[in-house]
Parts: structure tokens; C-alpha cells; sequence
């Protein structure tokens, strides 16, 4: 615990700036940009809800901003901030410098910033760890980084929060600081065109693209990250894959962006709007009036939820009474893979048989093997990651595939 205030320098009076809260008269903001050396005197307190990852992305992002563009720092990062118990500051001094006085502790507070405590009021850094844990690499190697030509100290944006209410913030102010303001990786990108490709291909395909999100809070009914998770169940000389993407959407989304993947995507070109909705047309199979004469328990399966009316889905026409989840679909859905084959021309992958005709022959085997899975699952997610359940499935395709290119051989 810190009774006594850390004391910062503050360089320039235009580097401060006290904001007076809208709404509460106890809640005061102090907006600051202060260099390396000021912030590293802070301490990093309790308030954060996780630590910071030297091994993450955007903590080397970060230590490659300092090394190599410092005065880009302040720009580039959304700063830190934190949460004490008072601050103050001292006049204008010559040269326009002040003091800045940051409380951790006021009167008889105690355990203030024991993190062993989980009701002690929270202070020290809500959001910024990852900065922070920069700043006290920066400042660890300094003298190093100063023989660097043309290098200078980063500055970087502090926000002071501080109220005389008993609970500086409530926790789930903390949380939405480290979670709601960060985008999502899949927004950043679309905002770098990395989609255009598979936009071009379902377009061309007739699938209206305003259905999909590819940003956060797109009001697409699917996700691209679902269609990107369809997608890898289908990638060539991948077949075992399945279950880890039923596990991993952000997997899919992964192996799309990297170079080395993103071309067996592409390479489903010719069937691509097929496979990324396979899951819809199996449920709506499945869930039809006719279908439902020989399966009147379907509507009582763990994995399905009835609907009061009808559902058509946008741009596909496949229409539904039920919802099947997804730890149902994927698997029989992924078991269709069988039925591809590459062009050696051209490196696309199509149809070696009638898909639609294929799913009309096994229906019912696929039925059953669904239902058989289920009953030996606990919960519903562990049928998506059974691979005996993806094995099952993908036996009945075999069948089917050979039993159909039989009949094409005959009838030549």
C-alpha cells in the first residue's frame, strides 16, 4: 500500500487537462500525455482484470512502435487508464511545468491495492496493462535504446479517474474498459479488404453479401467467422480438421488470413456458397413436413429448438420449423467433403457427384447417426468436437459417393 502520492512531472501545462463529469459531482477526470519515464513511477494496482501477455501481438506491436517510431506512440496507443483516490496539482511553475500529485489512499482507507483483496476498492490501471508492461520494458533498457540515432522517449495518454464514493467503479466498468472497446479482430480485417475475395465469390454465386457481418455490430445473420468455420471443414488435405474448428472459430479465421491457407478457400470457389450453408439446408431437410412423418421425435432432440412459425433464410430460400444447432450440423454437414474433387487444371475444387441427390440417398442413415452420437454426449457442444461423430458421417457420404459413381459407370 502507497499512503504517500506519487509525484509526476508534467512538462508542458498543455499536457493537462482537469474535465469536470457530466453526471457525477464526485467523479473527476484528468486527461494527461506524460512521458516513459513519468508513468513508469505509477504502480499497476488491482484494478485491471488480467495481465498483461509479453507474448501477444499487440505487446510486440507495441515494443516495435517504441524501438523503431516513438513519437508515433501516443498516436498509435489508446493510453491507460487509471483509477486513485484523489489527485492534485501544484501552480504553474517556471517553463510551464507542474506537479502532479496521484492519492492511492485517502484517511483511513486500507487495502487499497492488495490484489488478494477482491472487495478492496480497485485502483492502480483499469485499462492499459499490455502499455504498461511496455513502458517498464522501455525504461528497463533505456540507456540501450538512447544510443539508437534519432530515438527519443515515447509519451503516452494517461487517464486519471478518481471519486470519493466508497467503490471508485463497479467491476463491470473495469471489464467493459479491457473488453467492449477493443475490436474485433475480424473488423479490422474487413477494414483491410482481407474479405473482398470471398464478397466477390458469393456475389458472383447470387448470395446477396449484406447477409454476412464482417464487422462487429453488422447486422448480417451470419457471422463471417461462421462462414469461414464452414468453409475449413471442406479444405483439401485437411480432412481431421473439423472437430477443431467446431472447438475454434477464430481458428478458421486464422488459417484464412495467413497466406499459406487462404488459396485452399479460394480454391472452393465453384461450390463455396454450396458448403457455407450446407448446415441450413440439412436443417431444413430435416425439419420438413415430409421428413417429419418418419422422425416425429426430431422437435424433441437436446439439439433442437421448435419455432412458432416458419423461417425462411435471407438469400437462400431454405425454409424451417426448427433450429438445429450447430454441434449437429457441422459434423454432417462437413462429411460432404467426400464428394469433392480437384480440377488439376485449375486447382478449384467441384462436385464429383450430385450433392443434393446424395443427401436425398442418406437422410436417414445420417439421421441416425446423429441421434446415435447424441445419446452417448453429455452436453450438446461435445457432439461438435466428437470426432466419432465426423468419422460416422463421413462414412455414410463414402457409401453414397461410391454406390453413385457406380451407377455413372453403368449407365455408360
Amino acid at each position: 500500500m502507497l499512503k504517500t502520492p506519487i509525484a509526476l512531472r508534467v512538462s508542458d501545462a498543455d499536457y493537462c487537462k482537469r474535465i469536470k463529469d457530466p453526471f457525477d459531482p464526485n467523479l473527476h477526470h484528468l486527461e494527461t500525455l506524460l512521458p516513459f519515464s513519468e508513468v513508469n513511477k505509477l504502480v499497476s494496482g488491482n484494478a485491471n482484470v488480467r495481465k498483461p501477455k509479453e507474448s501477444s501481438n499487440p505487446y510486440k506491436k507495441m515494443i516495435a512502435t517504441v524501438e523503431k517510431n516513438p513519437r508515433a506512440f501516443h498516436v498509435k496507443n489508446r493510453g491507460i487508464t487509471f483509477i486513485c483516490a484523489a489527485f492534485d496539482m501544484s501552480p504553474n511553475s517556471t517553463g510551464g511545468v507542474r506537479q502532479l500529485n496521484v492519492h492511492l489512499e485517502k484517511g483511513d482507507d486500507s487495502d487499497f491495492i492488495d490484489a488478494e483483496i477482491t472487495d478492496a476498492r480497485k485502483v492502480g490501471i483499469a485499462d492499459g496493462g499490455h502499455t504498461f508492461a511496455v513502458i517498464s520494458n522501455t525504461m528497463e533498457r533505456v540507456d540501450g535504446l538512447k544510443s539508437l540515432q534519432d530515438w527519443t522517449e515515447p509519451y503516452v495518454r494517461v487517464r486519471f479517474m478518481t471519486s470519493k464514493a466508497a467503490y471508485v467503479v463497479p467491476e463491470e466498468m473495469v471489464e467493459a474498459l479491457n473488453t467492449s472497446t477493443q475490436v474485433k479482430e475480424h473488423t479490422m480485417d474487413e477494414y483491410r479488404n482481407e474479405f473482398q475475395p470471398l464478397k466477390d465469390i458469393l456475389t458472383r454465386s447470387g448470395f446477396d453479401i449484406s447477409n454476412i457481418s464482417f464487422r462487429e455490430n453488422d447486422p448480417g445473420a451470419w457471422d463471417v467467422r461462421v462462414i469461414l468455420q464452414r468453409l475449413g471443414c471442406f479444405l483439401k488435405d485437411k480432412p481431421a480438421i473439423g472437430p477443431q474448428l467446431y472447438r475454434s472459430r477464430q481458428k478458421a479465421l486464422k488459417m484464412y488470413i495467413d497466406p499459406k491457407t487462404r488459396e485452399d478457400f479460394l480454391a472452393l470457389e465453384n461450390v463455396m456458397a454450396d458448403v457455407a450453408f450446407l448446415p441450413e439446408y440439412i436443417e431444413s431437410q430435416f425439419s420438413s413436413k415430409e421428413n417429419m412423418k418418419t422422425r416425429n421425435r426430431f422437435g424433441g432432440l437436446r439439439v433442437v429448438d421448435a419455432l412458432a412459425n416458419d423461417y425462411t433464410y435471407p438469400s437462400l430460400g431454405y425454409t424451417t420449423r426448427h433450429r438445429l444447432d450447430l454441434a449437429a450440423t457441422l459434423p454432417l454437414a462437413g462429411a460432404f467433403r467426400e464428394l469433392l474433387q480437384v480440377d488439376p487444371k485449375t486447382g478449384k475444387q467441384n462436385w464429383i457427384v450430385d450433392w443434393k441427390e446424395a443427401f436425398k440417398r442418406t437422410a436417414d442413415e445420417l439421421y441416425r447417426a446423429l441421434t446415435t452420437n447424441l445419446a452417448t454426449v453429455n452436453n450438446v457442444s461435445s457432439l461438435g468436437s466428437d470426432p466419432a461423430y465426423w468419422t460416422t458421417a463421413a462414412n455414410v457420404i463414402l457409401r453414397v459417393k461410391s454406390e453413385m459413381l457406380q451407377e455413372r459407370i453403368a449407365a455408360l
